[in-house]
């Protein structure tokens, strides 16, 4: 299930030649950067900046042929580049990765909403190859594609430095996933990624929840707003099973269904790292919950765990309840449980539980309606003992 985010910025420039794959843009035995240069700047090499800098900068633009983003121009002096929604372009990515190449001060770039098409992704990629000082990247909603998963995963396999990578809402399908599953495998350094907003299947949870398993760096993983269903949230729930340092994932808004649920819940009875789990918005009904339950029932690390906007009904969520009140060692800090009718059961269990977890916070689209409700009862009891009392008192 996927949603809109809304139109990219359109460029203001028109995008120059094709760039090539990222294997054929790097250098072979030249300077640091002087084969992106070569690759890149139409004037050729000579003509491509060769230090970091606004200068550097305005010297790139010309060599691209492009005009020089003016918020850059104005921007202070600091470690960050933020160029949100500026319709940079495949030519804009190009000047920008020209002086940033041997830039030594910039650590985080956010690049998101810009247009850049594969082109620019691969612009981007080639200069995080020879650039060893940015940490942070965000590529959000640049139409990267296929091109983009080939030239970001190239990159991963040789860049050391970067920490976080968001590359949400870049129409990654199941072909652009087996290229970015080779980088989660082989890459050890990146800490946080997000893949939300995107275009993956069942095809690609089968490769990502491989690539899972065997990644030995990623601790916090975004992949809500996809298409994974059953089979493909099986298999991703199978990598999490096996994964030993992923302490926050986030599959929101897909379509796990009972399945993947179970799948889930069989992952948290082995799964002895992983803090945070957010399912919300995942057709998850009474059977799943109570399925995934059997696994809450035996984990120790969960703290926070959020299940909203799923038709669990009250069954499913007094499993859930029931679960956690079984398992004296468990970790569960904050619990979010979807919108439901109160039925007693479900009213007792909470205060069960609230007396065995007293530092538990709960929350129910139920319990403030819950606790009205019985302050006005309490209320009108009260009102009513008044009244009796006062006509006891004439009489």
């Amino acid at each position: 299930m996927a949603a809109a985010r809304g139109p990219a910025a359109a460029p203001e420039m028109a995008a120059g030649g094709p760039v090539g794959a990222a294997e054929e843009l790097a250098g072979t035995a030249e300077a640091p950067g002087e084969g992106l240069r070569a690759s890149l700047c139409p004037a050729g090499p000579e003509a491509a900046p060769g230090a970091a800098g606004g200068s550097s900068y305005l010297a790139a633009c010309r060599a691209c042929g492009v005009s020089p983003a003016s918020c850059l121009l104005r921007r202070p002096r600091g470690p960050a580049i933020p160029l949100r929604h500026r319709g940079l372009g495949p030519r804009g990515a190009k000047a920008l990765a020209l002086s940033l190449v041997a830039d030594t001060s910039i650590i985080k770039l956010d690049l998101g909403d810009n247009w850049l098409l594969g082109e620019g992704a691969a612009a981007i990629a080639e200069m995080l190859k020879e650039n060893c000082y940015i940490s942070a990247v965000d590529l959000s909603d640049n139409k990267l594609g296929i091109e983009g998963a080939k030239a970001f995963s190239a990159m991963l396999l040789e860049n050391n430095t970067i920490v976080s990578l968001q590359l949400s809402g870049n129409e990654f399908d199941d072909h652009a996933a087996k290229y970015l599953a080779d980088a989660i495998t082989a890459n050890s350094k990146v800490e946080i990624l997000d893949l939300s907003y995107n275009m993956f299947g069942d095809k690609a949870g089968e490769v990502l929840g491989m690539a899972i398993a065997e990644n030995i760096g990623l601790k916090e993983l975004k992949i809500s707003w996809n298409h994974f269903h059953s089979e493909g949230a099986a298999a991703l729930a199978k990598g999490l099973g096996a994964n030993i340092f992923l302490k926050v994932l986030d599959v929101s808004y897909n379509g796990f269904d009972n399945s993947g649920a179970a799948a889930l819940g069989e992952a948290l009875k082995t799964n002895n790292v992983l803090e945070e789990l957010n399912i919300s918005n995942n057709r998850i009904s009474v059977e799943g919950a109570l399925r995934f339950a059997v696994g809450l029932k035996e984990n120790k690390t969960l703290k926070t765990l959020n299940m909203i906007r799923n038709p669990m009904q009250s069954e499913g969520c007094c499993g859930v309840l029931k679960a956690l009140q079984a398992n004296s060692g468990t970790g569960v800090e904050i619990l979010d449980l979807p919108d439901i009718p109160v039925s007693k059961e479900f009213a007792e269990l909470c205060d069960a539980v609230k007396i065995l977890f007293p530092n538990l916070l709960l929350r129910h689209g139920g319990n403030t309606k819950l606790q009205r409700k019985s302050q006005l009862k309490a209320e009108l009891q009260t009102q009513l003992e008044v009244e009796g009392n006062s006509q006891n008192s004439v009489a």
